[in-house]
């Protein structure tokens, strides 16, 4: 429960003044279950709240509505609310909620920030200069950390399109340290708004996510490598997911059959579009073969382009298990056939022909 709430300033009175739920019901004249529901966040209507704070000798807008509502009513006189059991227990909690607050960020390595609008002050919080390997006190000095690259668009200019529009936003972005190591931060920034609606404060928390950004090039170079590999050897690629129908294609898959990357099939279905009607029976079987012994396949098949034309391809693929074992995938690699390919496919079929003779 708040400490600005009628329920709150209500129980403290009466823990300060030695008050029974009874008496108060005597006094107000109402049952003594209406009084217990005041105290545990329930409405007042006017006339009780009259009687009410008469009978506890406060102000009845500071009891109903508080310290703010009597400042902005003009009221003199100053009603404090008295320091209690109660009120001593809901402030050790609050600090003690603070601190678990203030630990769980300094582990987690979360920077909080504020910017007042109407002062025009930024305070940020005690771990800030862990993280930007300095003390923030203003924008200005935060501009000056930023990467060069990324105070192109991330700005005075840019602040100003954030609280104009009101809508939260998530930043990622690179600053210097002192000592020249770049660290890339992540920001999420909201703008808060008063009663009518106008900005007053803007929020934000940041993180250091250098070790993700590493990550994400590491694997963007190594993805890039397998796709040059691929692209120099004719090899492409797809994988399905067979539970979820979902289906991955590589770029130089699409451009042995090609298909425009913005069309590029997502679903197993769509791969049979791409291949001449009369190979797609015997293609089928044998995925269907290796769905069922969780085995490896390989077929031989015209794969038909945009142009009418089409281009004899061998796939080469396997099911397997799902890593985590409640799937079934299947990846396959595609190349432009050679006349090997053809002359093992036929290998097959002449000497099944030799047995038969025989026999």
């Amino acid at each position: 429960m708040s400490e600005d709430t009628f329920a709150f300033r209500l129980k403290v009175l009466l823990e300060h003044k030695k008050l029974s739920l009874q008496q108060v019901a005597d006094a107000v004249g109402i049952s003594r279950p209406a009084v217990h529901k005041w105290t545990r966040g329930g409405e007042i209507d006017y006339s009780n709240l009259r009687r009410l704070a008469a009978f506890l000798d406060v102000n009845w807008v500071w009891l109903r509505y508080g310290d703010e509502a009597v400042k902005d009513l003009g009221i003199m006189g100053n009603t404090e609310l008295p320091m209690t059991d109660l009120r001593r227990r809901y402030t050790a909690e609050i600090m003690s909620n603070e601190a678990r607050m203030k630990q769980a960020q300094e582990l987690a390595g979360i920077v909080t920030w504020e910017w007042n609008l109407v002062a025009d002050e930024l305070i940020y919080s005690s771990n800030c200069e862990k993280l930007y390997g300095r003390e923030i006190h203003s924008n200005d000095e935060f501009w000056e950390i930023l990467h060069p690259e990324d105070s192109i668009w991330l700005n005075a200019e840019a602040m100003k399109e954030l609280v104009a529009s009101k809508a939260p936003r998530v930043w990622d972005f690179r600053i210097i340290l002192p000592d020249g190591r770049i660290r890339w931060i992540e920001s999420r920034v909201a703008t808060l708004l008063d009663d009518a609606g106008r900005p007053v404060r803007v929020v934000g928390t940041t993180i250091d996510i250098s070790t993700r950004k590493e990550a994400e090039s590491a694997l963007e170079q190594h993805l890039q490598l397998v796709n040059d590999a691929a692209r120099i050897a004719g090899f492409g690629v797809w994988r399905w997911e067979r539970n979820q129908d979902a289906l991955i294609v590589s770029d130089e898959w699409c451009r042995l059959f090609g298909v425009d990357p913005a069309a590029v099939p997502r679903h197993f279905v769509e791969l049979s579009g791409h291949i001449h009607p009369e190979d797609r029976a015997a293609r089928e079987t044998a995925i269907n073969d290796a769905l069922a012994h969780r085995s490896d396949y390989r077929v031989l098949y015209r794969a038909t382009l945009p142009d009418d034309t089409w281009r004899l391809v061998v796939e080469l693929g396997q099911a397997r298990v799902s890593p985590h074992g409640d799937d079934v995938w299947i990846t396959a690699l595609c190349r432009a056939a050679q006349p090997a390919d053809m002359a093992a496919s036929t290998q097959p079929a002449a000497e099944d022909g030799a047995a038969a003779a025989q026999r």
